[in-house]
């Protein structure tokens, strides 16, 4: 039994009511409302209309799309863009605090976290980098091996600095990468139709818009080994593995697993991964978080965190960014690397071995933790760009 979902026109088997490309609920009532969903489980409560305030804040103008004035949209998972149901052009959402998370202003609705986000601001063993406004790139920290020469960098829509080297993202699809390639993890100059870009320590991956994966660099403990992996939406390196979220919201992991850092085959209903050194941590949909690995410093210790919207791992410590703005952190704290407690209207939080920062909603950037190299050096960075939906 086949289904055309009315919103994208995608064909779909099995008889579910899920629309596979869209995650549109086909028992909604499509005719009399627009519909914006994620993909959703089995089983899982619809998600219905969309007030029309609430549309308004994430197009931009007004209701209606700026190519054919349609005012319904879907988001499309393998795109991760928001398509006119009408024209089925992309409609860019705005840049807003909290933007890497899309919450339904209904009170049956539950936040619905967009899984496939730009990470505008990373950090590394001692580096950290950030994409501004304009698509160009900043650096601090550890310059050694010349992770930090991000200056020439344009048209940048994401970063991710892994040990010793950085890597950037352009709104084209193409990677470009600096520093250390002692393992070929800067490697990427042939690499087209990336959406999402993860480096681990000796290791570089890149998602592409199909769902696929590539990978380069140390592949010792088979970190690279990503060739037969398929409908992931997110991807996240860690020391010498590496973690990719599928569109059913379950999580595959290959590399080493020395610490049980790789069990994460019975995790379900994520949303987001991180990947640490020796630890791997899951968003759920409903805002808890999940762990995998080490927690020799309590870095897993997260059963109590609830709200969380975004997520990110170190070396031994776990930071979570909640819904209002504020932000958590177990794990080890001797460098200060968990003192963010007083952290407020944050949009983005990123976690390198020993340090913790994390970017506000006017653009500032803040940091905690060791700053042996500068890597904390971050008080005049100024107009950092929001984590929003890839194009």
């Amino acid at each position: 039994m086949t289904w055309t979902c009315p919103v994208c026109h995608a064909e779909n088997g099995g008889g579910g009511s899920f629309c596979k490309e869209c995650g549109f609920d086909c028992t909604c009532d499509y005719e009399r409302y627009g519909t914006l969903t994620a993909p959703l489980p089995a089983g899982a409560k619809p998600v219905p209309a969309l007030a029309a305030d609430w549309q308004r804040k994430l197009v931009p103008g007004a209701l209606a799309c700026p190519d054919c004035g349609s005012t319904t949209f879907y988001y499309s998972v393998q795109l991760g863009q928001l398509i006119c149901t009408r024209c089925r052009k992309a409609v860019p959402l705005v840049q807003e605090p909290r933007a890497n998370h899309i919450t339904a202003g209904t009170s049956a609705a539950k936040p619905l976290i967009v899984p496939r986000s730009c990470a505008t601001l990373a950090c590394g063993a001692d580096t950290t980098a950030a994409v501004l406004a304009d698509g160009t790139c900043v650096a601090a920290g550890n310059n050694r091996f010349g992770q930090c020469r991000v200056e020439s960098w344009k048209n940048l829509i994401a970063v991710a600095v892994g040990g010793n080297h950085t890597v950037g993202l352009r709104s084209d699809g193409t990677v470009v990468a600096t520093g250390s390639n002692w393992s070929g993890q800067c490697e990427v100059g042939s690499w087209t139709d990336i959406i999402a870009i993860a480096a681990g320590r000796w290791h570089t991956v890149g998602l592409k818009a199909d769902g696929t994966v590539v990978a380069v660099g140390g592949n010792g403990d088979g970190q690279c080994n990503v060739g037969d992996w398929t409908n992931i939406i997110a991807v996240a390196a860690g020391g010498d593995h590496t973690v990719g979220l599928r569109a059913d919201h379950r999580v595959v992991a290959v590399g080493t697993n020395f610490y049980g850092q790789s069990n994460v085959d019975d995790w379900h209903d994520v949303a987001a991964v991180a990947a640490g050194v020796y630890h791997t941590v899951g968003l759920r949909i409903d805002g808890t978080v999940v762990t995998a690995g080490k927690n020799e410093r309590g870095q897993r210790n997260v059963q109590g965190w609830a709200n969380i919207v975004a997520v990110s791992a170190g070396e031994l410590h776990t930071v979570g960014l909640k819904s209002d703005g504020t932000v958590v952190a177990v794990g080890e704290k001797n460098k200060g690397q968990c003192s963010v407690t007083g952290w407020k209207n944050m949009v983005a939080v990123a976690a390198g071995a020993n340090h913790t920062v994390g970017l506000r909603a006017d653009g500032t950037v803040v940091a905690a933790g060791a700053n042996q190299s500068g890597q904390c050096n971050v008080k005049q960075w100024r107009n950092i760009a929001f984590p929003e939906p890839q194009p």
